[in-house]
C-alpha cells in the first residue's frame, strides 16, 4: 500500500470554488479500482490550506488515477485558485512497526 499526502494552498478568495472542484474528483477517485482511500482535510488554522490523504494499492493504480479525466480535469481547473504547485509526499508503512 501506498499512502500520498497532498497539500494545496488555496487563494482566500477562492476557498468555496475549490471545495466544489472536489466534489467530482473525490467521487470519481473513490471509484478507482486500485484507490483504497481518498479525503480531503481543512486546516483548523487556515482555512486556505487543504490536505488530501490518499491510500492506493500500488504504482500502477497511482499512474492509472494520474491520467484519469477526472483528475487531469481537477487539476486544470484549481491552476488559477491555488497559490504554487502543491506539496506531494508518498509513503509506506513500516512493516516491522505496523501489523
Amino acid at each position: 500500500m501506498i499512502t500520498i499526502i497532498a497539500k494545496f494552498s488555496v487563494c482566500s478568495d477562492k476557498i468555496e470554488e475549490f471545495k466544489k472542484c472536489t466534489m467530482n474528483v473525490v467521487r470519481e477517485t473513490r471509484k478507482e479500482k486500485g484507490n483504497l482511500a481518498y479525503k480531503i482535510y481543512q486546516a483548523r488554522d487556515d482555512a486556505s490550506r487543504f490536505t488530501f490523504v490518499e491510500e492506493w494499492l500500488n504504482d500502477a493504480a497511482i499512474e492509472e488515477h494520474n491520467n484519469s479525466k477526472h483528475f487531469l480535469r481537477f487539476m486544470n481547473e484549481i491552476k488559477h485558485i491555488t497559490n504554487g504547485e502543491p506539496s506531494i509526499e508518498q509513503l509506506t508503512t513500516v512493516p516491522s512497526v505496523f501489523r
